[in-house]
């Protein structure tokens, strides 16, 4: 018993460093855009409330990680009348599916401050695999700035029923632009 209690602390220091903490997000100064066309006329919005852990070990990049979790109900298109309706049963169903969430399965680099991600989005509650390329820049003060530009395909979530669907009135493809600046290694909000 006391082998193993003396065993027990001697590993301690070695499993919290070799296990570091996600990046804490700043959210004031992160931010989620996207572009939704209706009738060819670009309509933009972004997303007010999100949170993400990331972790990105450039020595030991298959221990990497990344999750980010966006509030669907945040969304704003400076409208609320077309705010209700995105977040509504045919668009995002916020009332069912409060969260879209990116969780990666891999990291991997792919040089220059560039990366890749591979890994899952939910949306409506529907996973899709999804590869997302971004890149990390280390900021002044020991911050970095995570950004990613990327595409999904609304109706393969289910996003849009109804009339939305009829050709032409709803663009298939959603740009989505994700800036976020995480807070230095070690600093706690």
């Amino acid at each position: 018993m006391r082998n193993r209690l003396l065993l027990s602390l001697i590993l301690l220091p070695w499993c919290i460093t070799s296990n570091a903490a996600p990046r804490v997000l700043i959210p004031e100064k992160s931010q989620i855009e996207f572009v939704v066309k209706e009738m060819g006329v670009p309509v933009t919005g972004q997303f007010n409330k999100f949170e993400a852990a990331i972790e990105i070990d450039l020595a030991q990049l298959p221990k990497s990680s990344a999750k980010l979790r966006i509030d669907v109900g945040s969304l704003d298109t400076g409208n609320p009348e077309a705010d209700k309706i995105a977040t509504d049963g045919d668009w995002l169903d916020s009332a069912h599916a409060q969260d879209a969430v990116f969780t990666s399965a891999s990291i991997s680099a792919l040089g220059s401050n560039r990366y890749q991600a591979q890994g899952t989005l939910r949306i409506r509650n529907i996973d899709r695999p999804i590869t997302i390329e971004f890149t990390s820049v280390d900021q002044p003060g020991g911050q970095t700035m995570i950004e990613s530009q990327f595409e999904i395909n609304r109706t393969e979530f289910g996003i849009g029923g109804g009339v939305w669907n009829e050709k032409g009135v709803v663009a298939e493809q959603i740009p989505v632009k994700v800036k976020l600046l995480l807070a230095p290694l070690g600093q706690s909000r």
